[in-house]
């Protein structure tokens, strides 16, 4: 019988273990099974337990790495839909150009530096069916449409088999650009371009203008005036003009140009009339950017500053030239190899425009002994009778401010004796409840702690400011004076490192928000109820919060008598307190309800 027993046993733990065992294949599909990995770009990816995104791009990288095989190149261009094949015989150089827009999108374009053709792909595209649902066109310089809109019909095949459309060859023309757009007829969002640009890579050919202003022209806030730099050359400082039958003689409106004797050496002098140089580069719409230098010579010590990148405008402030000497401010071509590295500057084709700045000319002025003494005396009496005036108006101001603040105060007393017997009431209300439930015990202890509560309330009644120490102590006996009715849960938590508790704030701030907080926020969930209060520094900003896990306002964004007299009483502060600023931020929803008061600039 034992030995039947013991057998039994047995059978039934083989069983239990077989059952173990095929619950964890379940939960592990591929347990026991051979895992394979492919190698994709520097990724390996796990086709044999992958998600159907991975496998989604692995299937589409092992597609385009086909294309490469075949010399077409997708990883740097557009969405990699559109394939390019560049004539591998041609000794031609290939570089990535800037990005371009397309119907709000960027897609990416190509220099080539020779001679070779190119032949275009879209690699997505493997049958006839499947073509109808897309149009392409081609269009050469921005003003020639080679090819019209109409679908791919042209389906070829790799060695391997695999299909894709084929949008042509076109040849190398001297001066010729062209740009390939494709898209979905049934989904407008899929769609591609590149642009294609056999131009010669050129110097930046740049015009440039003077930006300055004529302080005694009659024109309001110093108007900013142009004038084109390549014509500053003028023989002398001023002009003749026959107006209203009067001959006048007026300064030339750039004056400062007054050293430039010939173009191409434009000087002038430091003065707060020239304001900037504006550069016009021609040619903007190339496909690569002109890097912009400032070479400065300056006490036969040379320096260079980088500027930025443009291929259309540029503007350089006086900032840059604040101490005399030659300056040249330079534009070069910088073209970016496929992938967008390395750069390559062609300081062979780049412009270099030249100016010289020279010191100010000093003008020196005589007054007589007798013209400096009427002008003392004026001074001087101007000043006393100006002196006399700001005083007098420093003595209403201060007499105006202090008024205000006493009439703040005041203000201020009387929201303070609305808030004390706003509390008092509704403490009385909960000794009421308790009364009325016959908990006498606990309406005893709820009675004991309110006389304590009450009588440093009273005792505070005087003082607007209380230390933090006093303030939480106050919270922390309401709380559990109000948990002996409700049962939820509290905390209150002060960052004691950062903040020294004898640090004051106003008396009774955060009080009406943690008895919203108790009445309209945790009195019906009992014990699953909770209210947070901390305080924290940030800078010179204390940040005093209020959390609950109750229903929230609702409708009423106000939350009750009491935080609408706190507002109000929020608004007085910060009337008193011209240095600070106290902040209250609401935030209520079916979750809780939080209450920030930011006490900025306090500490």
């Amino acid at each position: 019988m034992k030995l039947l027993i013991t057998k039994t046993a047995f059978i039934i733990l083989c069983l239990l273990a077989l059952c173990c065992r095929s619950i964890a294949q379940k939960r592990q599909p591929n347990a026991g099974q051979e895992r394979h990995f492919a190698l994709v770009g520097k990724t390996y990816v796990d086709t044999t337990n992958s998600t159907p995104e991975k496998m989604e791009f692995y299937h589409k990288q092992v597609r385009l790495n086909k294309f490469a095989n075949e010399h077409f190149y997708f990883n740097w261009l557009g969405k990699q839909n559109i394939g390019i094949r560049f004539d591998t015989t041609s000794k031609s150089k290939i570089y990535e150009g800037l990005k371009q827009t397309v119907n709000g999108r960027e897609f990416s374009s190509i220099l080539i530096d020779g001679t070779t053709s190119v032949e275009v792909i879209i690699q997505n595209i493997q049958s006839e069916p499947q073509a109808l649902n897309y149009l392409y066109r081609v269009v050469k310089n921005n003003n020639q449409e080679l090819i019209g809109w109409r679908p791919p019909f042209n389906i070829k095949t790799l060695a391997d088999g695999t299909r894709y459309a084929y949008l042509g060859k076109f040849d190398y023309t001297p001066g010729q650009f062209i740009k390939v757009e494709i898209y979905n007829i049934k989904n407008f969002r899929e769609q591609d371009a590149v642009f294609i640009d056999w131009r010669k890579i050129e110097k930046a050919k740049v015009d440039a203008s003077i930006r300055y202003v004529r302080p005694h022209a009659p024109m309001p806030d110093y108007m900013l005036l142009s004038h084109n730099f390549n014509d500053l050359h003028r023989d002398s400082d001023r002009h003749i003009y026959y107006e209203h039958k009067k001959i006048v003689f007026r300064d030339v409106p750039y004056v400062d140009m007054i050293e430039t004797r010939e173009v191409g050496d434009a000087k002038f002098r430091l003065s707060d009339s020239l304001q900037s140089l504006a550069f016009n580069i021609g040619k903007g719409d190339r496909l690569y950017y002109y890097r912009i230098s400032l070479k400065r010579n300056i006490d036969g010590k040379t320096d260079s500053l980088q500027l930025g990148e443009s291929n259309s405008t540029f503007e350089l402030f006086k900032e840059y030239w604040k101490s005399p000497g030659v300056y040249n401010i330079i534009f070069t071509p910088k073209i970016l190899e496929p992938g967008g590295h390395p750069v390559k500057l062609l300081h062979n084709l780049a412009t270099d425009i030249k100016f010289t700045v020279l010191p100010p000319l000093n003008k020196q002025r005589t007054v007589s002994l007798k013209t400096l003494g009427y002008i003392l005396v004026i001074l001087l009496t101007t000043g006393g009778f100006m002196f006399m005036m700001y005083r007098d108006s420093q003595k209403r101001k201060l007499k105006r401010e202090e008024q205000n603040r006493q009439i703040a105060s005041l203000q201020l007393q009387s929201v303070r004796a609305q808030l004390n017997p706003h509390f008092i009431f509704n403490a009385l209300a909960g000794i009421q409840n308790l009364m009325n439930k016959s908990e006498v015990e606990n309406a005893n202890k709820y009675l004991s702690k309110f006389a304590r509560l009450t009588r440093n309330v009273l005792d505070d009644a005087n003082n607007e400011l209380t230390s933090i120490e006093h303030e939480t102590d106050l919270l922390n006996d309401y709380l559990l004076m109000e948990q002996m009715r409700f049962g939820f849960k509290f905390s209150i938590a002060v960052d004691e490192k950062e903040i020294d508790q004898q640090i004051e704030i106003p008396a009774m701030l955060l009080q009406p928000f943690v008895e919203n907080a108790v009445k309209h926020g945790v009195s019906a969930l009992g014990d699953k109820g909770k209210i947070d209060v901390a305080i924290i520094k940030t800078d010179a900003t204390l940040v005093l919060s209020v959390t609950d896990n109750g229903n929230g306002f609702g409708g009423d964004t106000t939350g009750g008598m009491g935080m609408k007299l706190c507002a109000d009483r929020i608004k007085l502060l910060n009337s008193i307190y011209k240095t600070a600023n106290i902040v209250m931020h609401k935030a209520s929803n079916n979750n809780g309800t939080l209450i920030t008061i930011e006490l900025q600039n306090w500490l």
